[in-house]
């Protein structure tokens, strides 16, 4: 494969991601306003996450939506689900481009760039299902 392909798949792969992404999110942010909330949640409440105190306080975050029930509720038309998924399909792309990277330099045979590559999902992998765990973030 030739440099030129190999940079308009990764291309292809950024601007789909991008795009899907920003549908996803905004179709959630339509649902939410359409259904006026969403999972349980009041556009009031929604709106002024963080600011409330006592009994009007809640946390709504990645642990309040959990990925196991992603598909359900895109299913049902969840508002907040369609906005966690297009969050995971952002976070994901940057990860498949380091993938097809790292099979493009299998193919090529380029041993230093395929370590460094994995070295990267590492690390990416790493910040994003170890250390949260630890430091609770």
């Amino acid at each position: 494969m030739s440099k030129y392909e190999f940079n308009d798949i990764l291309s292809v792969v950024l601007r789909l991601g991008v795009v899907i992404s920003i549908i996803l999110l905004a179709t959630g942010v339509a649902l939410i306003f359409m259904m006026h909330g969403a999972d349980g949640y009041s556009i009031d409440q929604i709106a002024s996450y963080g600011t409330g105190t006592g009994a009007s306080s809640f946390s709504l975050n990645s642990s309040s939506l959990p990925l196991t029930g992603l598909l359900n509720g895109v299913i049902h038309l969840n508002g907040l689900y369609f906005i966690s998924l297009g969050l995971w399909v952002l976070i994901f792309t940057p990860i498949s481009i380091v993938l097809i990277s790292l099979a493009e330099f299998a193919y090529l045979k380029n041993r230093l760039y395929v370590a460094l590559s994995i070295i990267v999902l590492f690390d990416l992998f790493f910040a994003m299902l170890v250390v949260p765990i630890y430091f609770h973030v």
